[in-house]
C-alpha cells in the first residue's frame, strides 16, 4: 500500500531531472573524449610509422648516394684531360648540391613528423585521461574498512593526470634533445673553477709547440727546418713510431711538449688520445661524457668528415675537442674531464669541421649554419674554467666548413674567418666585428691564411682576394689589395710564405701567384687527389695526397720536386712540424716521423 510518503514529490522529479541532464552531458564528455583519444592514437600510430618508413629509406638512400659519389669521383680520377676532370668536378658539385638539398628536406620532414607526434601524444592522452574521469560512477556509501582509502575513480584520476604530465615532460625533453640548441647551457662537469691554474702561455711558448689546426696561427708553416723529406711507413723508414688509432677520426695531430693529442669518433662514441711523443704509447684514452641537449641519433654526415672531422686544440694547460653531434669537452692534460656542453644540433650539411683555437682563457668556436636566406651562424667563446659562454657574435653568413685564423697584425689581434659571402676579421678579446670584405661563394671549406698585412681568400666559384687587414667596416671591392680567379681550390686550404701564395684543387692542380700582385706565375697538374691542405718547412711545401703520398716541392722559379715520401696508408692529415720531427695521422695509424739515429 502506497504512503503519502513513499508518492514522487516535484522536487523529487526534479532532482531526477537533473540528474539524468548530468548523465546525459557525461555521456556526451565521455564519447567525445573516447573519440578524441582515438583519433589522436591512430594518428601517433600513423605519423609514427611514416617517420620509421622515412628513417628506413633515408638510411638505405644514403648509402645509395654515398656511393653514387664515390662512383662519380673514382670516374673523375679515370680521366685524363683536364677539361673533362673539370666538367666531371662539376657534375659530382650539382649532384651533391641536390643531395645536400634533399638532406635538408628529409630532416624538415623529420622535424615537422616529431613536433606532430608530440602534439598527438598530448591530445591522446589527455583525450583518454578526460575518458576516464567522465566514467566515474556516483560514489556509495562506504563500509568502516573502506574509510580513508583512495576510490579507483580518484586513483584513475591521478594515473590520467599523472599520464599527461609524463608526456608533457617526456615531450618536451625530446623536442630540446633533438631540435633546441645549447647555446645559453653550459654543463660544467670538471673541477672546481676556482681551482688554481696556470696563467696562458706566452706567444713566444706557443710558437715553440703545435697548439691547433695547421700550427700556432693556422698558416702551416714550421717554426724549425729540420724535418726529414724521406720516409716510408711500409718499410719503416725513419718512422720513429707508429700507433693504431683506436676510433676514426679526419683530425690532424697537435703537439705540446711531450704529448701529442687526437680524437676520435663514431656514431655513439667520442673520445679524446694522449700520446706519448717519445714512444708512442696511449698515456690516456678518455670518452666524452653525455651533456644535456646531445643528439641521441647521429647527425648525417659524410664519409670525408666523419665524426671526428675538426682538429683539438691546446695551450698546455687544457685540450679542447669538438664533433659533428656538437658536443664540446676540455680536459687537463691529465685526461681529467673539466667541462662538456652541446652546441648542436648544427643544421648544416657535410658535417661539422671548423677546428678549435684557443686564446687567453677561452676556446673560440665557429658554427656557420643555414643558408644565405637564413642564416643561423656564430662565433663564440667558451670560458676554458666553466665552458660557459664569455661571449657571442652572430655572423651574417650561411654554413661553411672553414676554421678561424688567430693572427697579430699591424693593428692588433685578430680572428680571420671566411663564410658565404663575408670574410669578418673580430676582435678575440670580446668578438667585436673589426672588418669584413664580400669576395666568397659557394660552399667554403678552405680556410683563410695571413702574411704581411694581407689575409687571403679563396674559393671555388669566388675568387683568390688579398685583404689589407688594416681597415675597418665593410671593405670594398677597390679597396683589395689584388684578386685572381684561376685554381680556386673547393677544400684544400692556401699556403703562403709572404712572396707566393700556392692554391691546390682536391682534383690536382696547382696553383701559384705573386703574394705582392697577383701575377700568376706558374701552374702544375698532379695525378693524385687532395684532401689534406699544405705545410711550409723553410721553402719547402709539404703536401699530403689521399693515398698517403706525402709531395715535397719548392716554388721559387716553378715547381720545383724535392722528394715524394709514403705513408703506407690513406691519409686526410695536413702535416704537423715539431723539432726534427714530423707527426702524420692515417687511416690506420698515428705516425712519427724523424731521422733515426744509429
Amino acid at each position: 500500500m502506497t504512503t503519502e510518503a513513499d508518492k514522487p514529490t516535484d522536487a523529487d522529479a526534479d532532482a531526477d531531472a537533473r540528474q539524468a541532464r548530468r548523465d546525459e552531458l557525461a555521456r556526451v564528455r565521455y564519447q567525445a573524449a573516447l573519440g578524441t583519444a582515438i583519433v589522436a592514437g591512430t594518428f601517433c600510430l600513423l605519423v609514427g610509422v611514416t617517420l620509421a618508413v622515412a628513417h628506413i629509406e633515408r638510411t638505405t638512400v644514403g648509402l645509395e648516394e654515398s656511393e653514387e659519389l664515390e662512383h662519380l669521383r673514382a670516374a673523375m680520377l679515370k680521366l685524363s684531360d683536364r677539361d673533362a676532370r673539370k666538367a666531371m668536378l662539376e657534375t659530382i658539385r650539382r649532384r651533391d648540391l641536390e643531395l645536400r638539398q634533399d638532406f635538408f628536406a628529409r630532416r624538415a620532414f623529420n622535424r615537422t613528423g616529431g613536433y606532430l607526434l608530440l602534439a598527438g601524444l598530448v591530445v591522446f592522452v589527455a583525450g583518454a585521461g578526460l575518458a576516464v574521469g567522465c566514467r566515474k560512477r556516483v560514489p556509495m556509501p562506504l563500509r568502516a574498512d573502506q574509510r580513508g582509502k583512495p576510490s579507483l575513480g580518484a586513483q584513475a584520476a591521478r594515473w590520467a593526470v599523472t599520464s599527461v604530465a609524463v608526456t608533457l615532460v617526456a615531450g618536451g625533453v625530446f623536442v630540446l634533445a633533438y631540435y633546441g640548441g645549447a647555446f645559453e647551457a653550459a654543463s660544467p662537469d670538471g673541477d672546481d673553477p676556482a681551482a688554481a691554474v696556470k696563467d696562458p702561455p706566452s706567444p713566444e711558448e706557443i710558437r715553440k709547440h703545435w697548439p691547433r689546426f695547421r700550427g700556432p696561427d693556422g698558416s702551416g708553416h714550421s717554426a724549425y727546418t729540420n724535418i726529414p723529406t724521406t720516409w716510408n711507413g711500409t718499410t719503416g723508414e725513419n718512422i720513429l713510431w707508429k700507433t693504431p688509432m683506436p676510433m676514426p677520426g679526419e683530425n690532424s695531430p697537435v703537439v705540446w711538449g711531450d704529448r701529442v693529442f687526437l680524437s676520435g669518433a663514431t656514431e655513439q662514441e667520442r673520445q679524446v688520445y694522449c700520446f706519448s711523443a717519445a714512444d708512442g704509447k696511449v698515456l690516456w684514452q678518455r670518452p666524452v661524457s653525455t651533456p644535456a641537449g646531445s643528439m641521441t641519433d647521429p647527425p648525417e654526415i659524410l664519409d670525408d668528415t666523419g665524426f671526428a672531422c675538426p682538429t683539438c686544440a691546446t695551450d698546455g694547460r687544457f685540450l679542447c675537442a669538438i664533433f659533428a653531434n656538437g658536443d664540446i669537452a676540455c680536459f687537463d692534460m691529465d685526461g681529467r674531464e673539466r667541462w662538456v656542453r652541446n652546441l648542436g644540433p648544427f643544421k648544416n650539411s657535410y658535417g661539422y669541421a671548423s677546428s678549435l683555437s684557443l686564446y687567453r682563457n677561452t676556446v673560440l668556436v665557429l658554427v656557420d649554419q643555414g643558408s644565405s636566406a637564413k642564416p643561423d651562424s656564430s662565433l663564440l667563446a667558451l670560458d676554458l674554467m666553466t665552458g660557459k659562454t664569455a661571449w657571442q657574435t652572430r655572423r651574417p653568413v650561411a654554413s661553411s666548413w672553414a676554421t678561424p685564423i688567430l693572427v697579430k697584425t699591424d693593428t692588433g689581434e685578430q680572428v680571420i674567418t671566411a663564410g658565404l659571402p663575408w670574410a669578418i676579421a673580430y676582435n678575440p678579446a670580446d668578438g667585436k666585428e673589426l672588418w669584413r670584405a664580400e669576395v666568397l661563394d659557394g660552399d667554403v671549406a678552405p680556410s683563410p691564411v695571413y702574411h704581411s698585412g694581407l689575409a687571403f681568400t679563396a674559393n671555388t666559384g669566388a675568387q683568390l682576394s688579398a685583404i689589407p687587414t688594416n681597415r675597418s667596416g665593410e671593405i670594398p671591392k677597390d679597396a683589395l689589395k689584388w684578386t685572381a680567379e684561376d685554381g680556386l681550390p673547393d677544400i684544400v686550404s692556401p699556403v703562403t710564405d709572404g712572396k707566393v701564395v700556392l692554391l691546390v684543387t682536391t682534383d690536382g692542380l696547382l696553383t701559384c701567384y705573386a703574394a705582392a700582385d697577383g701575377k700568376l706565375l706558374w701552374e702544375k697538374e698532379i695525378d693524385a687527389v687532395f684532401m689534406a691542405s699544405p705545410g711550409l718547412v723553410g721553402d719547402k711545401v709539404y703536401l699530403m695526397e689521399e693515398k698517403g703520398v706525402m709531395h715535397i716541392f719548392t716554388t721559387a722559379g716553378g715547381y720545383k720536386e724535392v722528394a715524394k715520401a709514403q705513408l703506407g696508408e690513406k691519409s686526410h692529415s695536413s702535416p704537423t712540424f715539431l723539432d726534427g720531427r714530423l707527426y702524420l695521422r692515417g687511416k690506420k695509424h698515428l705516425f712519427a716521423i724523424g731521422e733515426k739515429k744509429d
